[in-house]
Parts: structure tokens; C-alpha cells; sequence
């Protein structure tokens, strides 16, 4: 039996309220990066396997950007920020004002600004949820990926997979003042041992 069996729409809920919370504070760090008003939601959060990631992009033969934020200490694992290829190129164009139409071909300062968005949205969730849970965690530099995204979702949970073949996704909407909306999928993916102690810590 899988410790994700045990979550409950209850917990799903507070999971989603906390990536509410977490990702305000990002908006808040990217506003000031972007000069815009920016405002970050989460409509929803639910358990999906690694199977399904693909399903939810229109092509994902298209190569695309995955940002890895690694964590580790009372909970293992990591946070995969995916962004579908249209949407990857206009945050470039809004943060640096220009954008490579092959995402293969990004420069230093390209791949910096997507480390810096994983560093934003990531990390602000990261801390939202070990302040909710009274968990501590270590976590590393962000790792991008440029790639479809089957061979992104391989490289990410290939080390877990053999132990789970779910993880729990977080959506999330860029809602960023004079632009398109910007759709973007948050995965927090956990040892199974951390699955138990996060519902340990939400206490229900």
C-alpha cells in the first residue's frame, strides 16, 4: 500500500493553501524582477502518477524546461517546475526582452533567469510548507533541464520510481499585469518515507 492511498481531499486542501501561501511570496519577489504586478495562484492539487505528467502539456513531443529544486533532511526529495514551451518563451521576452525559439540554443543569461524563477517559486513553496509542517530541509541549487518532457520527467523521478510512481501536483497560474496568463505545473515529489512524515506533520 502507498502512503499516498492515505491522502485525503483534507489534506490535499491544506497542500494547496500552503502552495497559496508560498507562492504569494514568490509573486512578490518576481514583481520586483518584472516591475509588474504579479500574483500567483493554485486552483488545484491532486495525486497524479509519473505517467500522467505528459498528458497535461498540448505537445509533449516539444522540447521544454523542467527546474529541479532538490531537498533534504526530515524530508527527501524534490520540487520539478515545468513549463510548456510557449509560456517558457514569453517570461523570457518579459524578464530579459527576448527569447530563442529553439529552447535547446538558451545562453548563460537565459538559463540563469529560469534558475532564478526555480530559485522564486520553488524555494517560496519549499519554505511554506517546512513553516507549516515544523520540518527542516536543506536544499540544493536548481538543475535545468532543457528537454521533451517524457525525458525530463525520466531524469526527475527515474530515482523514485522504483519506490512510487506517483507524486503530488501542485498547478499554478502566473497572472503577470499586461500579459497572457502563464500556466505552469509544480510537482512535489517525496520519498516514500517523507510522504508518511508529511502526513505525520499535517496532523489530520
Amino acid at each position: 500500500m502507498s502512503y499516498y492511498d492515505e491522502l485525503t481531499p483534507k489534506h490535499l486542501d491544506v497542500l494547496k493553501e500552503i502552495g497559496n501561501i508560498g507562492t504569494g511570496n514568490g509573486a512578490t519577489a518576481l514583481s520586483l524582477m518584472t516591475g509588474k504586478k504579479v500574483e500567483i495562484k493554485v486552483p488545484n492539487v491532486s495525486v497524479i502518477e509519473f505517467s500522467q505528467i505528459p498528458l497535461f502539456f498540448k505537445d509533449p513531443e516539444k522540447v521544454t524546461i523542467g527546474i529541479q529544486l532538490g531537498f533534504y533532511e526530515e524530508l527527501n526529495g524534490k520540487l520539478l517546475l515545468l513549463f510548456d514551451s510557449e509560456p517558457g518563451h514569453r517570461l523570457l521576452e518579459l524578464l530579459i526582452g527576448f527569447w530563442n525559439e529553439d529552447l535547446t540554443a538558451m545562453d548563460e543569461m537565459q538559463r540563469s533567469v529560469f534558475s532564478e524563477i526555480g530559485n522564486i517559486v520553488c524555494g517560496s513553496y519549499l519554505v511554506s510548507l517546512t513553516q507549516f509542517t515544523n520540518l527542516f530541509v536543506n536544499s540544493n541549487v536548481p538543475q535545468i533541464t532543457v528537454d521533451m518532457v517524457s525525458g525530463i520527467v525520466a531524469e526527475s523521478c527515474l530515482e523514485y520510481a522504483e519506490e512510487e510512481d506517483r507524486t503530488i501536483l501542485i498547478e499554478t497560474n502566473f497572472e503577470i499585469e499586461g500579459q497572457k496568463n502563464v500556466e505552469a505545473y509544480l510537482f512535489l515529489i517525496l520519498k516514500p518515507e517523507s510522504v508518511k512524515k508529511l502526513l505525520e506533520s499535517l496532523g489530520m
